[in-house]
């Protein structure tokens, strides 16, 4: 049994203070074996911030389909690790836009896993755009991004206004004209994890 207090009665000339609602964002998550559709709650400024801040993320509402046959399971709630994402597309709502500094705009392409990335990297005016990614926290967001993987059904292609990328299990990262981003020559590199090769000048020569 459980007992519990009766909750004193509410003084009528104090207006009752009532919390605002978490917003909710909708995701989508590239794992290494699977994609999910999901519904996070925002509890922080940005989706940039949340995935940062965490280690582990609660999902609602949630759809999973693997990359190796397609099986596709609904689920109510499941948890995922931050260090199982590769990358995560970002729905509405963005975050606050307060948050948001001037920057400027370079475009790069990635290799992440089993995943294709391009997108515009945003960094301080004359700030090398490698060497910024490698210093930032583990999540890193490309804004107007593309995504392209293999699945069963053959090559799929996606387009988001924000992709996060994990910068942890990055192979290698480049310059991009985003009409034709091919991968360049993989130096293998800590068996596989971080950042494979330093393009460093072939950046300065794209800005040149």
């Amino acid at each position: 049994m459980v007992f519990q207090v009766e909750p004193p009665l509410a003084d009528a000339t104090c207006p009752t203070e009532v919390a605002s609602p978490v917003p909710i964002v909708e995701l989508t998550v590239y794992a290494e074996d699977s994609v999910a559709f999901g519904r996070l709650a925002l509890t922080a400024d940005r989706v940039t911030d949340l995935m940062n801040e965490r280690t582990e993320f609660e999902f609602v509402d949630t759809f999973l389909q693997s990359l190796d046959d397609s099986h596709g399971l609904q689920v109510r709630t499941v948890v995922v690790a931050r260090d199982e994402i590769y990358a995560v597309a970002v729905g509405a709502p963005r975050g606050d836009p307060a948050r948001r500094k001037r920057t400027r705009p370079i475009a790069v392409a990635l290799r992440v896993g089993r995943y294709d990335v391009s997108g515009n990297i945003h960094v301080v005016p004359g700030t090398d755009p490698v060497m910024g990614f490698r210093r930032r926290r583990m999540m890193v967001p490309l804004t107007e991004a593309t995504i392209e993987f293999d699945s069963p059904d053959g090559r799929q292609h996606s387009r988001s206004g924000t992709i996060l990328v994990n910068r942890d299990l990055t192979d290698w990262i480049g310059p991009a004209t985003r009409s034709d981003v091919r991968p360049p020559e993989l130096v293998p590199e800590l068996q596989g994890r971080g950042l494979a090769k330093d393009f460093t000048p072939q950046l300065h020569a794209h800005k040149a």
